[in-house]
């Protein structure tokens, strides 16, 4: 029951900051700064509440695919709201905001049991796990900045007059944070597959192949991309679409197969 009335207090708080963002999405001040801050702060709080409950247990740690989903998406919230205070992210804002909550209110409601573990501490698996997880998030928020590239560029095209007035940021500042986010979390995931293959022993394993295989495609193509970035000045739609599409790959190869095995046939 506790876990139930955190989510759903998260759940409205994330509600309230998304609707207040999206109400002053092309206002030239933008939203009210502290009062997105202080909904988004009670909601990051009430949702870290909510992982600690559920991950947390008497029993052990619960790893389910949906607390590993809550996890990353309170990761990337916390993240794009620290972005928020010193740079203009009034586009991603309600997308993270307006994600966690739809991903908590349907916590509550995807059939998933409590898979009990006691957690085996190996310092090769937690920095796997670990750079995994960082390199994953950096790489989402990476793709948020794609799309909202995506966005300010069709509209300028459009020459709609709303977007040169509004709050939103400059479309070559978007850009040049999109391409340090990408080798940033091009390096991580390096590093991250790196350690899988230098710690562990079955990357390779039928039950784990494919999402290395996955993981690796995505690398190649984050890999290229970046390296044509950096020595052919690649950019522009192109780009982008790749870039977004190598982040449904990873995302595929990570949620893609815990999601079926664990909530639509119930093996755990």
């Amino acid at each position: 029951m506790l876990i139930v009335s955190l989510s759903l207090i998260a759940c409205l708080f994330y509600t309230m900051a998304t609707s207040h963002v999206l109400s002053r999405l092309f206002d030239k001040q933008g939203p009210n700064q502290k009062k997105t801050l202080i909904l988004s702060t009670v909601a990051i709080l009430t949702h870290m509440l909510v992982l600690v409950n559920s991950v947390f247990t008497h029993e052990g740690q619960d790893l389910s695919t949906v607390n590993v989903a809550l996890l990353t998406c309170w990761v990337i919230v916390v993240s794009v709201t620290t972005v928020s205070l010193r740079f203009p992210a009034t586009l991603l804002l309600p997308v993270v905001y307006g994600f966690a909550a739809i991903l908590l209110l349907a916590s509550l409601f995807i059939p998933h049991h409590i898979v009990m573990h006691t957690i085996n501490v190996d310092v090769g698996l937690v920095l796997h796990i670990s750079l995994s997880l960082l390199a994953y998030c950096v790489l989402i928020i990476a793709t948020l900045y794609a799309i909202q590239f995506m966005f300010i560029d069709k509209r300028l095209k459009q020459r709609d007059l709303a977007i040169m007035t509004s709050h939103l940021p400059p479309l070559m500042q978007v850009e040049r944070q999109l391409y340090q986010l990408l080798f940033v979390g091009t390096g991580l995931l390096t590093l991250a597959l790196a350690s899988g293959f230098y710690f562990l022993d079955g990357m390779f394993a039928k039950e784990t192949i494919h999402k290395t295989i996955l993981s690796i495609i995505a690398w190649l193509i984050y890999v290229v991309i970046a390296f044509g970035h950096k020595q052919f000045g690649w950019r522009g739609k192109p780009v982008v679409i790749s870039i977004i599409a190598a982040s449904g790959i990873v995302t595929l190869g990570y949620f893609g197969s815990r999601f079926i095995q664990e909530v639509i046939l119930g093996r755990f």
